[in-house]
C-alpha cells in the first residue's frame, strides 16, 4: 500500500509538472500568435489599405529582447518586423518606407509610359483626321502637319 501511494504521489508529480510546462507552452504560442495577428493587421490596416487577401504571416519568434521578430509575404514581396507585446506596438522600420518609395516610382514610370503611348495614338488619330477633312474639302494632303 505504500508503495502505491508512492506511485500515485509521482504520477500526481509528473501529471502537475506536465500541466505546468503545457501552460508554459501554449502562454509563449498565444503571445506568437497576438505577434502574428498585429503584424497582420498592420500589414492590412495601415500599410496597404484595401490588399488584406494579399497578406500571410509566416512567422513569428521572440528576439533576446522580449520583443518578437516577425515575417510575412505582403503582396509578393517578404517584409519583417517587430512586435513589442508590452506597449502593443508593431514597426517595420524605415527601410519599408524607402521600398514604398522605389515601387511608387516605378508606378510612376509605367503610367508616364501609358499616357505616352496614348498621346502618340491620338496623335495619329488626329493626323489621320485632318487629312480625311483636307481630302474632304479639296485641298491636298501634304497641306497637313504630321504629328510630332
Amino acid at each position: 500500500m505504500n508503495t502505491s501511494r508512492k506511485l500515485s504521489r509521482w504520477a500526481l508529480f509528473a501529471a502537475a509538472c506536465a500541466l505546468v510546462g503545457l501552460a508554459g507552452c501554449s502562454s509563449n504560442e498565444k503571445k506568437i500568435n497576438h505577434a502574428k495577428e498585429m503584424a497582420a493587421r498592420y500589414w492590412q490596416d495601415k500599410a496597404y489599405p484595401g490588399k488584406s487577401y494579399d497578406v500571410q504571416v509566416t512567422e513569428a519568434t521572440q528576439t533576446s529582447d522580449g520583443q518578437f521578430q516577425v515575417k510575412g509575404i505582403v503582396d509578393g514581396t517578404t517584409r519583417v518586423g517587430v512586435f513589442n507585446p508590452e506597449s502593443e506596438t508593431f514597426s517595420e522600420g524605415y527601410y519599408a518606407l524607402s521600398h514604398e518609395r522605389e515601387k511608387q516610382i516605378a508606378e510612376l514610370e509605367q503610367q508616364v509610359k501609358y499616357w505616352k503611348e496614348k498621346s502618340e495614338a491620338t496623335d495619329k488619330e488626329n493626323y489621320k483626321l485632318k487629312v480625311k477633312i483636307a481630302t474632304l474639302s479639296g485641298k491636298s494632303a501634304d497641306s497637313v502637319d504630321e504629328p510630332k
